[in-house]
């Protein structure tokens, strides 16, 4: 991700500085030239600047928020559909249920004028048929309730798991950026 950033146009490194100190040491001054560019070379190629880590840092949290506000579009989404078809299943159950209730009460009515006698004995058929429907009805929307608890359960566990596999890269490239600058530091202070 550093790669993608500007380069600093403040030098890390004063190079004619660096050039004195080493003429007066006694080292030829092409050759401490040579060495003054090649330090700064290596400095400002490898260490990466406050200014680089905050751009990181920002563009990870930009990605994060990103990631984040297409998630909670994707669950408000989810949850508008199931809302939906629980109303359309919640309706035609119930255009359903007025339509056999419609036949039933015809059915009895008919029954009635010729069998009157026998209405004890269907209307208790006919409520046993009902309850059975019902809970049917409710075992299945019961169902339907868990195995989209359990869908979306899933799709957190795996967004989870995303975002912990992001941070653990983040956390390594930190670290890689860290041990660089502590080796170049630690290099810097054995020249120096």
């Amino acid at each position: 991700m550093l790669a993608n950033l500007a380069p600093v146009e403040t030098p890390a490194f004063d190079t004619h500085d660096f050039v004195k100190r080493l003429a007066g040491a006694g080292m030829p001054e092409p050759q401490a030239e040579i060495l003054a560019d090649e330090r700064a070379h290596l400095i400002n190629e490898r260490l990466a600047t406050k200014n680089d880590l905050k751009a990181m840092e920002a563009a990870t949290k930009r990605d994060l928020e990103a990631l984040e506000a297409r998630l909670n579009h994707k669950i408000e989404a989810l949850e508008v559909r199931l809302k939906n078809e629980f109303d359309k299943q919640k309706v035609a159950n119930k255009r359903d249920l007025e339509a056999l209730e419609a036949r039933l009460n015809h059915k009895i009515e008919a029954l009635e004028a010729r069998l009157n006698h026998n209405m004890e004995a269907l209307e208790a058929r006919l409520n046993h048929k009902i309850e059975a429907l019902e809970v049917r009805l409710k075992n299945e929307l019961d169902k339907q309730k868990v195995a989209n608890k359990r869908d979306l359960e899933a799709l957190e566990a795996r967004l989870n798991h995303k975002i912990e596999a992001l941070e653990n890269r983040l956390i390594i490239k930190l670290g890689v950026l860290f041990f660089f600058g502590i080796a170049a530091l630690a290099t810097l202070i054995t020249i120096l």
